[in-house]
């Protein structure tokens, strides 16, 4: 044995490296788009050019890749033992791979062939990880018993450490899932091309990051941005989309009278909430709304927050009973979002006033009409959770998501596309709006639930008319009008700064 390790010592003299190898070590952290802190549940980390993948695990953001121009490698048949950094500065690290639990020995020998170290433990199937530290500037010989073989291979020290020793670090067993993951055995050399996505849970739904893809040639610190996915409504100017259609109620839906904040630091009567589904439709109950129904409501009179008199209950067919007579509400109190807070169900927390808006006329046109993607796809009519409604996709809409049909089509029928529950999901999570069909009030009359759409703007026309966004089986109109006083759906945006 002494003779052989001799020779082999020998070669590898001849071949000794004098760079040491560098493990990159990279660190995650996730943002909003306002720089503020986001928890990711995990990171996937896809190896490009040697095609493999690795995925960090929450509580951990930290996964160090080991350069294999520094590793040393020796396999025979079923078992693998693995070191680096190879060259080492006192201290290498040993990986060793069993397919099943048995004793071991680690022994390390010097050029003269003498043993300067040894290690007998009982390692567990799967990958097993000691320290290795050497006193002393030479090669080495690492030699591992088990009962399926025995390996040698070099181990070239240029450093100091405090003595010499064998450390047995752990294990991880075959077939365990590989959570909190912070060491990758994973092949990986300096330059190779990494593509690197973080997934987080915000208001209840999984969001993507965008990817990071890059040459990786040195440790590094990244931050994996989440953006609530944007929709432009001018050439200038994006905006995030509520959750849900705006819905009321005078007692959140119990037996006794609410409150919510308004703009001016009052309070109002009432609750008002997106819905918790973004096809959620109060439907014929808002045939029953007056200043005495307290269920949920969600067809309102133009202009109807709850200001000036306003009341998102009236049924008044006057239209001078509504709005903020020959003006927009654009900016004023009158915009249901502007005056007052609104609890968010997917938050689980209530916004405060200000915090939304309504769309302009312009706004909703351009939305729908004039909007670019690199998708080229603005929206397509379909059906979601049994609702016909309209699919509004965001700037950054990818088809491979889903391969919607009949795009950008105003005369499209909502069979078109009809989406199941895992698909909407995707959909959702990827930023996708819905608009459903919910119909129009007159009064106490409800017309076309269920087969048109009716999205107020905050856009005034004259003293008795305003624009909407309209939409049904066969058409879509951004700037479309009716009557102040007619019930119509109120969809809520929030500016981007």
């Amino acid at each position: 044995m002494k003779n052989s390790i001799k020779i082999m010592a020998a070669c590898c003299l001849m071949m000794a490296q004098t760079a040491f190898s560098q493990n990159i070590n990279l660190t995650f952290k996730g943002e909003d788009t306002d720089g503020k802190y986001v928890q990711m549940d995990s990171v996937r980390i896809e190896n490009i050019s040697r095609n493999w993948t690795e995925t960090l695990i929450y509580p951990d953001t930290v996964l160090t890749l080991v350069d294999e121009t520094g590793v040393s490698e020796v396999e025979s048949n079923s078992l693998k033992c693995l070191s680096y950094p190879n060259p080492c500065n006192g201290r290498t690290n040993v990986i060793l791979s069993m397919e099943q639990e048995e004793a071991v020995t680690l022994q390390v020998y010097n050029l003269a062939g003498q043993q300067m170290m040894e290690k007998r433990v009982r390692v567990a199937a799967g990958e097993n990880h000691f320290e290795i530290s050497l006193d002393r500037p030479q090669v080495y010989f690492l030699v591992t018993h088990t009962a399926q073989g025995q390996l040698v291979q070099k181990l070239i020290n240029t450093g100091i450490s405090a003595g010499n020793s064998i450390t047995y670090i752990g294990s991880q067993e075959i077939g365990s899932a590989k959570t909190q993951k912070l060491l990758s055995s994973k092949p990986f050399r300096s330059g190779d091309v990494l593509k690197m996505t973080a997934y987080a849970t915000l208001h209840n739904t999984l969001v993507v990051s965008k990817e990071i893809q890059q040459s990786q040639t040195e440790s590094e610190a990244l931050t994996m941005v989440f953006a609530l996915p944007l929709f432009s409504v001018a050439y200038d100017k994006q905006v995030v989309f509520s959750p849900g259609n705006l819905q009321w109620s005078a007692n959140n839906g119990g037996n006794t009278a609410t409150t919510h904040a308004v703009a001016g630091n009052g309070t109002a009567a009432g609750t008002w909430r997106f819905a918790p589904n973004q096809w959620d439709t109060i439907c014929f109950n808002n045939k029953l709304v007056s200043p005495t129904y307290t269920g949920w409501i969600d067809l309102f009179g133009w202009g109807t927050s709850g200001y000036n008199n306003k009341y998102p209950y009236m049924n008044s067919t006057s239209n001078a009973d509504y709005g903020y007579g020959s003006n927009h509400i654009a900016g004023t109190n009158y915009d249901w979002g502007v005056y007052n807070a609104i609890f968010n169900p997917k938050t689980q927390t209530t916004d405060a006033p200000g915090t939304w808006r309504g769309l302009t006329e312009r706004e909703w046109v351009y939305l729908v009409n004039s909007r670019n993607t690199p998708s080229g796809i603005r929206y397509a009519k379909a059906v979601v959770g049994d609702v016909n409604g309209l699919i509004i996709v965001p700037d950054n809409w990818s088809n491979t998501i889903y391969a919607l049909d009949s795009t950008n089509i105003k005369t499209a029928t909502c069979m078109s596309n009809i989406i199941n529950a895992t698909d909407w999901t995707k959909m959702e999570t990827a930023g996708c709006v819905f608009l459903p069909t919910a119909g129009f009030r007159d009064g106490n009359f409800l017309y076309n639930a269920g087969s048109y759409g009716y999205y107020w703007s905050t856009t005034y026309i004259n003293t008795d008319v305003a624009y909407y966004l309209s939409f049904g089986s066969t058409m879509l109109n951004p700037s479309g009008n009716n009557y102040h006083y007619a019930g119509h759906s109120v969809r809520l945006v929030k500016d981007v700064e």
